[in-house]
């Protein structure tokens, strides 16, 4: 962390997170360097300061745009990832070569590396080395809200503490409050099981069913994050916190979340993830976690029914009715027997 305080900030996706966030520093005034993935993306950034892609109400002055990673972190104090949870590693391979041993990285993705079945920041760690040096961000966090200054929270954790108050004064605004963690096993975990039961939400709201079926898949469903996170070695109160508890409760009941807008269009139309994606432009990142997160949970003899049923009735092995009778007939158990 050794370059200067007038350095730019590279933010390394341009899709609505990385450009709420370049936003968000452009406007307190930092200097960004933001990658896109097309080369005419960064060009019509870097004419119009607005991306006309995503949230095209963001005023982007102070942001230089372009589609070489290279050029992005070059002379950058810090890089900030917001690329699609299954692009993270390979963004990390491009940098690789170039970015200094010391300059913090953090990590805005919510998933699991689909390879490894593993949080993101282990995996970026084996391509950048030095884990102490990475961060991840997680919380109840709607790109659109927050490119509009709404108030909000998040938490940022780093297996080094000062690593994650860094980006905590980096980021922080009147608008934006932020919390530091050492827990990023937890925090990564919690942001991506979450958009798991945030599916299952949308599914019962597709389907007609009520906000009691509703609060029973959070509650239940953060049981199973909670027993997932301590199983792999995080910490339980994570869990009760904004990347876990505050992140369910608005991905789980919210108009902006994909995971919970795709549940619903699958209720009614039985669309498939990649068919929903083509069509909307965006990635259901809950879809892509299930399987690694039931190849770590069965490693560790860990239930996770919710997001069994998920998976069953994406898959079409499974009828609504026959997933919702096998949930409601498992064994009775204490509450708290988790």
């Amino acid at each position: 962390m050794t370059q200067t305080a007038s350095a730019p900030v590279a933010v390394i996706g341009a899709g609505s997170f990385g450009t709420a966030i370049s936003w968000l520093l452009s406007s307190g005034g930092e200097d960004v360097r933001l990658w896109a993935f097309l080369a005419e993306e960064a060009s019509a950034i870097n004419e119009h300061k607005r991306n006309t892609s995503f949230l095209s109400h963001c005023d982007l002055e102070r942001v230089w745009a372009t589609n070489d990673v290279t050029q992005a972190i070059e002379g950058c104090r810090a890089v900030i990832i917001a690329t699609p949870s299954f692009g993270v590693v390979n963004v990390a391979e491009q940098m690789a070569g170039s970015l200094p041993k010391e300059t913090p990285v953090l990590i805005l993705s919510k998933g699991l590396d689909l390879s490894g079945e593993r949080p993101l920041i282990d995996a970026v760690a084996d391509v950048l080395g030095g884990k102490h040096r990475l961060a991840v961000l997680s919380g109840p966090n709607h790109a659109e809200e927050l490119s509009h200054g709404a108030l909000a929270g998040a938490v940022i954790a780093s297996e080094r503490l000062e690593t994650a108050v860094f980006f905590q004064k980096l980021l922080a605004r009147d608008y934006f409050r932020l919390y530091a963690s050492d827990d990023p096993l937890g925090v990564s975990l919690c942001g991506a099981a979450k958009n798991v039961i945030a599916i299952a939400c949308g599914i019962a709201r597709g389907a007609g069913f009520g906000d009691n079926t509703i609060a029973l898949l959070m509650t239940r469903g953060l049981a199973e994050i909670t027993r997932l996170v301590e199983a792999c070695g995080g910490k339980h109160e994570t869990c009760l916190g904004l990347a876990g508890v505050g992140d369910l409760i608005v991905t789980c009941g919210s108009t902006h979340s994909r995971n919970g807008m795709y549940g619903e269009a699958f209720a009614k139309e039985g669309i498939s993830v990649a068919d929903y994606e083509a069509r909307r432009r965006m990635v259901v990142e809950g879809a892509h976690a299930i399987e690694p997160m039931l190849k770590l949970a069965a490693a560790r003899n860990v239930e996770l029914p919710i997001t069994c049923a998920v998976r069953d009735l994406l898959a079409g092995e499974v009828t609504l009715a026959e997933v919702s009778a096998a949930l409601m007939e498992r064994d009775l158990k204490a509450e708290m027997n988790r």
